[in-house]
């Protein structure tokens, strides 16, 4: 799935608070986990974000905070990371 820079110049007005399905991972530091984002048919993201963003179990399955938005026919997640990250999602893995 593509990628964006947090600097596109994408339409942004309607950002909801959702979850996104993920794998979980120990992280560098203490404050914070791995997570992983495997789309079927395409390259997975792996990311570090801050610990309390994130619910399940480190080595299984679990969910992180995401910010998400709409464009055309694509969603798109906001990763809790320092630079914002955006990534192409599908909305089946995203959770209410």
């Amino acid at each position: 799935m593509p990628l964006i820079n947090s600097e596109s110049t994408l339409s942004r007005q309607d950002l909801a608070e959702r979850w996104l399905r993920c794998r979980i991972f120990k992280g560098m530091f203490s404050d914070e986990l791995a997570v992983q984002y495997a789309p079927p048919h395409s390259n997975s993201t792996s990311v570090f974000v801050p610990k309390e963003l994130v619910e399940g179990s480190v080595d299984g399955e679990g969910r992180v905070k995401v910010r998400v938005f709409h464009e055309g026919s694509n969603a798109w997640a906001v990763l809790p990371t320092e630079n914002q990250m955006i990534i192409a999602v599908n909305e089946a893995d995203l959770i209410s």
